[in-house]
């Protein structure tokens, strides 16, 4: 089995060994790669269940909390409100019931959305139907809220409140019964009676009230002293006042079954509240105990994978080792020595991969030159000859290479480059012969609109045309470049400022004519300067840009001249020369 597999690996080209060798390799780190990615999966799912859960028991503790709020409130409303007037009573605690009411319905929203975003399979997943108990709850807290304050009004209301008009038949029942000693003591009874109930709300009371209210209207009925009139007024008041009285226990007894009602929802959502806690607690266990657990598998599949991909790396190594590495050291040997000179050399391989073939051409190959060292000679002339050729090529390249260095590759003109050396070789011809030469400084005018409203495109074709009218307009002595974006630099040699002022005017003039039926509107704005001295050309394009600033502030499209270095320089020689 050995022996087939070793034939089989030597069979194999080097490019194969490689891509074999290299797909072990890639596979086992593929593998751990793929194992640390799905660990880190289950580790992030694990944490994202972690802060689900969290943020559900959060939601549960606001909607608990919100709950006993809501009961607080109702509570000390049903204990306090008769102590209050009515309308402190209602804003100071209907009013924030309702609201905490409203706001559990939405917290118990807000949770409903959690737990339905929940796995399917988690337990607390399951507890919707808990959920929509605990919403009805909250709703039916508001509707009791919103009946108790209707019940309440009823009852209590300063304007018509049942309470404060049974009192007022009190009032009118006694104003109506002085002179009468038995009466009286009768309707106080009775209004002792109707405070009792008001204070404890025990339904006794207020029978034990009416029972008198029977008793009194039987004496008033058996009293002959009393007018006709008067009698029926009062046993009218007394009819009403038991009517009334009916209505006051109607009354009390919705407003405990409100109460009742209340207490009953309470206590079934208590229970429901705390279990739901219970199970976001367990959810976070478990999935606490899910991430450590991935952790720990994805940690031993990174070990076991990373070991034995250095086995397999080792392994690798040394079959590379024994088919590649060493027979390249062998060949590199022999190459040396057929660099020294040695071309008897003869490299043994058996191999039939790449490199076996390599040691057949390399065999040849040392034939080949131990058979070209008798004519290497006149190959040695033929190459010379052949370099002298190409070498006679390389001067002309050279020279072309020159010529497009000091010209602008647009416009055709000399560049900036050529300018200043022009402008140098000018300098010393007028030190040293005491001659006299100008410069032309050209800039187009408002050149940025023209490439803005038209593109460059139009930008370009302007530039050329403006060269084309410059080379055409000026004398073959005068040297005209581009000195860089829409400026031009025109060197006229043996020029004094008269006739440099003439042939700026002119090229003004010329300009205007070319541009002037096209639909591009060009002018230009022209700077001079007449040497004087100057001992840079710096110098002298500074009082020429100079000027063509002032040709610039005049208006454009004219032509500018600067002083002389003396009359610049001179304090009281008066303005310098301006536009022409």
């Amino acid at each position: 089995m050995t022996a087939r597999v070793s034939g089989a690996w030597d069979r194999l080209g080097i490019t194969a060994k490689l891509w074999l060798v290299f797909g072990v390799l890639f596979t086992m780190f593929s593998l751990a790669g793929a194992a640390a990615c799905v660990g880190l999966l289950v580790m992030r799912g694990a944490e994202n269940n972690i802060q689900d859960n969290m943020e559900i028991r959060a939601k549960i503790l606001e909607m608990e909390g919100k709950l006993e709020k809501s009961r607080r409130l109702y509570r000390d409303y049903l204990l306090l409100g008769p102590e209050l007037d009515f309308e402190a009573a209602r804003e100071r605690f209907c009013q924030p019931a309702l609201a905490e009411a409203a706001r559990l319905i939405a917290v118990c929203e807000d949770l409903r959305r959690l737990i339905a975003a929940a796995p399917p399979g988690s337990a607390i997943a399951r507890r919707n139907v808990d959920l929509t108990l605990f919403t009805s709850t909250a709703r039916r807290y508001s509707l009791v809220l919103l009946n108790e304050t209707g019940l309440y009004a009823r009852l209590y209301n300063p304007g018509d409140g049942q309470l404060p008009r049974l009192a007022g038949l009190t009032d009118q029942l006694g104003d109506a019964l002085q002179g009468s000693s038995d009466a009286t003591l009768l309707l106080r009874e009775m209004d002792i009676l109707e405070k009792r109930y008001e204070i404890t709300r025990q339904r006794p009371f207020m029978q034990s009230a009416l029972n008198k209210a029977a008793a009194l209207k039987r004496l008033v009925a058996a009293d002959k002293t009393v007018a006709p009139s008067r009698q029926a007024d009062v046993l009218g008041l007394l009819d009403a006042y038991a009517g009334l009285a009916d209505k006051v226990l109607e009354t009390v007894k919705d407003m405990q079954t409100n109460v009742h009602d209340f207490w009953l929802q309470s206590r079934a959502v208590d229970p429901i509240a705390e279990e739901l806690k219970q199970l976001s607690a367990s959810e976070v266990a478990r999935a606490r105990t899910r991430s450590v657990w991935a952790g720990r598998l994805a940690a031993g599949i990174l070990v076991a994978t990373a070991l034995l991909g250095l086995a397999c790396l080792a392994v690798a190594a040394r079959l590379l080792h024994a088919s590649i590495t060493s027979k390249i050291e062998t060949m590199t040997r022999h190459a040396e020595a057929v660099r020294a000179g040695h071309l008897d050399v003869f490299l043994q391989n058996g191999s039939s991969d790449e490199l076996g073939v390599l040691a057949g051409a390399f065999n040849a190959m040392t034939a080949r030159l131990k058979e070209m060292v008798d004519t290497l000679e006149d190959k040695v002339r033929l190459r010379t000859r052949e370099l002298a050729e190409k070498n006679s090529e390389l001067d002309a390249k050279n020279q072309e290479l020159a010529t497009l260095s000091l010209t602008d590759r647009l416009t055709g003109l000399c560049n900036r480059r050529k300018l200043d050396h022009a402008l140098e070789a000018e300098i010393r011809r007028a030190k040293r012969y005491g001659s006299v030469f100008s410069v032309i400084m050209v800039d187009l005018d408002h050149f940025k609109d023209i490439n803005d409203a038209y593109g460059h495109a139009t930008g370009d074709l302007v530039l050329v045309r403006t060269a084309d009218v410059l080379v055409g307009h000026t004398r073959e002595t005068d040297l005209v470049g581009r000195w860089g974006g829409e400026e031009f630099l025109i060197v006229c040699p043996e020029t004094d400022l008269r006739q440099t002022t003439v042939l700026a005017e002119h090229l003004r003039r010329e300009l205007g004519l070319v541009w002037g039926t096209d639909a591009v509107a060009v002018t230009a704005s022209f700077g001079l300067a007449v040497y004087s001295g100057d001992t840079h050309p710096s110098s002298l394009l500074a009082r020429a840009d100079a000027a063509l600033y002032r040709a610039k502030q005049a208006g454009r499209n004219r032509v500018a001249a600067a002083p002389d270095m003396q009359e610049a320089s001179d304090p009281e020689g008066g303005d310098a020369p301006g536009g022409v």
